[in-house]
């Protein structure tokens, strides 16, 4: 091929340029700038209005977390958590939801939830795995931004309650927050919270749920529910027990008793009773007077009609201006009619009168206010009460007075007794012009012919006890005795004039005493180890004969007044001998055993012929065989600068007992104690100015190379020592009664061995 072939055919190519146009890279930028702001615009659309809301504190409250929850649904984030300007509150900024734009609305309630574990009520649970939220409660106000939270979580949490009412009372000890309110058994509402008002008494704020609203009218009742009562009864036992929650929280109850009332309103107030009964008695109030108010309590005392209770007693208060006790009573509905003119009102008591006993059952349900109707058509709201010995003492008959210088156990309503026969009582205890003790007696007009002028009163006591030997008699007075006390009288010999209206008597602490009726007689003791006034016995040949009425120290004896029963005026003859029995043990035998049961008592010997005495010197036996010992021995005295040696101590001549020491007396200058020894009057010739004397108390021992030697004196010397004596061979002048000898701390050898021969008087 020739070259100009090739180079016509190899000519350049027109290539033209593409049109512009848009790159598919730009299509997800685009998108996602439509997506962004589609997100946008949505968000915004769905915000609501930002609310702020104040607590005290926001425990697990935080910005951009803690979400708003209404009716279990998120309405609303918490944007900011700040403290306001004082730093005294914490402001919660919460940006609400389009759809919940409501809830920015006054009324609308805030709280933070969190878990609350109590007797009352629990919430919150929830919150211990996801955190503390915010919730609301719509309220129906006009629109506002700005709350005060609630620091306690509502009871009512989806809707405010139909009616909040306020109860007042003197005491709610049993209720507190979450208490329950029942109404015919169904729980109709609870306590919101329990404080005081401005007077300090109990006020209770209670929550009723909106479609129970209407059941509540101004005259319902409310009534505490206790979380358990026990109701006692003549025979019956009645145990109550309310719900769970009732038996934690205790709980209200309320009903409305008659027709109901127009509706309550929010913040009425009504008041709430202790009891049902309580609530029941909402009529008329009446005004009692009362002389004493024992057993009187409010909110529990009836008043009873026929025994059917119709009433309450609501307050019980003492008058200082009139001494008096004021009661106010309500009445149940539908007896107001027994409040009329001349109406009766009794307290009721455990009562004992002649007709019997009655009133027992208030041992146990408590006293009550008994009824009797009084004119129904003259209306009155002041009454004048009494009670049942009040009314007993009204009865006729005659009035006596007794006076003493004690009356311990006697009351009011004790009986009067005539050898076992209750024929009267005792209707006044108060003190006479000497401001001695005295009661005032009412003796039936059918028994006023025993009571003699000559009558003598004394003390009846609940029990008695009587011992002696082989003897253990306990004697129990009947049920009025032993409840009060009660007085006793009789004539003892022939009956005197009948007794007069207003007469006076002594009271006499027991029938013994009554029974002596000698005028007293003054006996002096050395000691009153065992005397007791009213219960110490005087015995002529073992049979009582008196009473001991008073015993008292004066100048170092013991003076006791005591009486002697008719007939023994023998043992008030001058020279008459008392003695004192006490329990003796001794080395000669035990004497006066039985008074360790009957206790002590003093043993009469009549003097001889011869005129009254009042006044007399007591001894004790062994004083009066002390005396007798003396009389009949030859008395010395032997001395020593100190001695254990005691009266009774054997005096010993040869290891034979020929005296004994009747007396221990100190010496006038306090330098020594002599030993006043009788000796038997056969063996005073054995007593020469050279005898000498020793003391041969205890035990003494000896000891030798290859032996022990003990020696004891007799029996008699190991309890009160003793005294021995011995004459040298050249015997000297006799001596004269009262001879002074010196007591030796032993014997020498030689007297041991001293063997003179005297001359004895014939043996007794």
């Amino acid at each position: 091929m020739s070259e100009p072939e090739n180079e016509k055919s190899d000519h350049g190519e027109i290539v033209l340029r593409p049109r512009l146009r848009i790159s598919w890279a730009w299509l997800f930028p685009v998108l996602a700038a439509l997506a962004a702001g589609w997100l946008f615009w949505s968000d915004w659309k769905s915000q609501g209005p930002q609310v702020e809301i104040e607590f005290a504190t926001a425990p697990g409250i935080e910005a951009g977390k803690t979400n708003l929850v209404y009716r279990g649904v998120v309405a609303g984030t918490v944007k900011s958590v700040r403290l306001d300007e004082k730093l005294q509150k914490v402001v919660v900024g919460v940006r609400l939801k389009a759809f919940a734009a409501d809830l920015a609305r006054e009324g609308t309630l805030f709280w933070i939830d969190q878990p609350v574990i109590g007797l009352g009520r629990t919430s919150g649970i929830e919150s211990l795995i996801q955190g503390n939220s915010l919730k609301a409660r719509m309220g129906e106000g006009a629109p506002a931004l700005h709350f005060t939270g609630s620091e306690v979580v509502p009871l009512s949490q989806i809707e405010e309650p139909g009616l909040i009412l306020t109860l007042r009372s003197v005491d709610v000890p049993f209720l507190d927050r979450g208490s329950p309110v029942y109404y015919r058994g169904v729980i109709i509402g609870a306590v919101r919270g329990k404080t005081l008002d401005a007077n300090r008494k109990p006020v209770l704020s209670i929550m009723i749920e909106k479609q129970f609203a209407d059941l509540v009218r101004g005259n319902s009742r409310f009534w505490s529910l206790p979380a358990a009562a026990v109701k006692l009864g003549a025979g019956t036992l009645q145990i109550e027990l309310g719900g769970l929650k009732a038996l934690l929280l205790g709980a209200v109850t309320m009903d409305c008793f008659g027709e109901p009332g127009t509706p309550a309103k929010d913040g009425d107030e009504f008041l709430l009773s202790t009891n049902e009964f309580a609530a029941r008695t909402g009529g008329e109030a009446i005004h009692i007077t009362f002389g004493e108010g024992f057993g009187l309590r409010p909110g529990i005392t009836e008043l009873r009609y026929l025994g059917v209770p119709i009433g309450l007693v609501e307050s019980v208060a003492a008058d200082i201006s009139t001494g008096k006790v004021e009661t106010t009573v309500r009445l149940a509905a539908g007896y107001e009619s027994l409040r009329g003119e001349g109406a009766a009102f009794t307290l009721v008591r455990p009562r004992v009168s002649l007709e019997g006993i009655s009133g027992i059952e208030t041992l146990i349900a408590g006293i009550f206010i008994d009824c009797v109707p009084g004119d129904a058509s003259r209306p009155a709201d002041r009454f004048v009460g009494g009670n049942s010995i009040e009314a007993q003492t009204r009865e006729q008959g005659l009035t006596v007075m007794l006076h003493a210088k004690e009356i311990p156990t006697i009351d009011k309503g004790s009986p009067v007794l005539l050898r076992g026969i209750v024929v009267g009582m005792v209707t006044e205890k108060s003190f006479d012009e000497n401001n001695e003790p005295s009661l005032t007696l009412m003796i039936r007009k059918e028994f006023a012919r025993t009571l003699a002028s000559n009558a003598r009163f004394w003390r009846v006591p609940a029990t008695s006890v009587e011992a002696g030997p082989g003897v253990l008699n306990v004697e129990v007075s009947a049920l009025q005795s032993l409840w009060k006390g009660g007085v006793a009288f009789d004539v003892f010999g022939s009956p005197g004039e009948p007794a007069g209206e207003g007469s006076r008597f002594e009271l006499f602490a027991s029938e013994r005493t009554a029974r002596a009726g000698s005028p007293p007689i003054r006996i002096e003791f050395p000691n009153g180890q065992g005397l007791l006034a009213g219960q110490t016995q005087l015995r002529y040949l073992g049979i009582p004969v008196g009473i001991v009425e008073d015993v008292k120290p004066v100048e170092g004896k013991v003076l006791v007044t005591a009486r002697l029963d008719s007939g023994y005026d023998l043992l008030r003859r001058k020279g008459s001998e008392f003695s004192l029995v006490r329990p003796k043990i001794s080395l000669q035998g035990v004497s006066g055993l039985e008074t360790l049961v009957s206790g002590v008592y003093i043993e009469c010997t009549p003097g001889k012929q011869g005129p009254l005495a009042d006044h007399f010197r007591g001894v004790s036996p062994q004083e009066l065989e002390d005396e007798a010992a003396g009389r009949a021995g030859f008395q010395i005295v032997v001395q020593s600068a100190s001695t254990s040696i005691g009266i009774n101590a054997p005096v010993l001549y040869r290891g034979v007992q020929v005296g004994k020491v009747v007396r221990k007396v100190l010496a006038a200058d306090g330098t020594c104690v002599g030993l006043i020894a009788a000796i038997d009057r056969p063996y005073a010739p054995l007593l020469r100015e050279n005898t000498k004397f020793w003391d041969v108390s205890g035990v003494r021992a000896s000891l030798g190379l290859f032996a022990i030697k003990i020696q004891t004196g007799p029996l008699k010397s190991l309890a009160y020592g003793g005294i021995e004596f011995a004459t040298p061979p050249d015997t000297g002048p006799r001596v004269k009664p009262g001879h002074v000898f010196k007591l030796n701390a032993e014997p020498r050898k030689e007297w041991l061995s001293w063997t003179p021969a005297i001359s004895l008087s014939p043996s007794k």
